[in-house]
């Protein structure tokens, strides 16, 4: 008898024990895996994990400096430092920096690209104008002031070129052909630095501006 009483009470805590158990899991929940943060459906893409370089819009292709403005036959618009009127081009620096112009060239003879030389730190500022005197006078003794080239224009229409070091092989940077001109009228970018050549008014060392 006493045996079949402790055999009892042996069933009894096991099965209080087991019940105990099951309780306490249902009361903790389910136990889940650690989460892997590194897999890839974890991973949210955001606007601000874009490339930025893609978010560059006023970065400059192309040559820094182009040629901007011209007028082939000048009879009462614009004076050189000397008092003449002659003709003229005009550089335009596209960039936020200045640039230096030695070792370039200017020229309207493509078998020729090297016709005239910039002369020794010769500079456009950030974002600037520069004015070159296509009038012959570069061995004038008195055109001392301004940059005096060894060529001018033709009012019936040719080629101008801006033309890179001898280092880069004479690389034509810009260049502009263009037809036949009027007297007193100035053939230019609009908007400046990156527009197609047409009829602008006379703004040399300005901003192009719309006949």
């Amino acid at each position: 008898m006493l045996k079949l009483q402790i055999f009892l009470i042996a069933v009894l805590m096991s099965c209080i024990a087991f019940v105990s158990c099951n309780r306490a899991q249902d009361m903790m929940g389910p136990i889940m895996p650690d989460a892997d943060t590194t897999e890839p459906s974890d991973m949210v893409e955001t606007d601000d994990m874009m490339d930025m370089t893609d978010m560059d819009d006023t970065s400059v292709t192309g040559p820094a400096v182009v040629i901007n403005e011209l007028m082939a036959d000048n009879d009462n618009v614009h004076v050189d430092p000397q008092g003449d009127y002659d003709d003229w081009l005009e550089l335009y620096n596209r960039t936020d920096s200045p640039v230096m112009l030695t070792g370039l060239y200017l020229s309207d003879k493509e078998d020729n690209p090297t016709k005239w030389a910039f002369p020794e730190n010769t500079e456009i500022p950030a974002n600037g104008y520069l004015i070159v005197w296509l009038d012959e006078d570069h061995d004038d003794e008195d055109a001392t002031e301004g940059l005096h080239a060894n060529f001018k224009l033709s009012k019936s229409g040719e080629t101008v070129m801006l033309v890179d070091t001898d280092a880069n092989a004479n690389e034509v940077l810009d260049s502009i052909t263009f037809g036949e001109q009027e007297t007193d009228v100035a053939f230019g970018r609009l908007p400046d630095g990156i527009g197609d050549f047409q009829i602008v008014q006379a703004t040399p060392g300005a901003p192009n501006m719309a006949n």
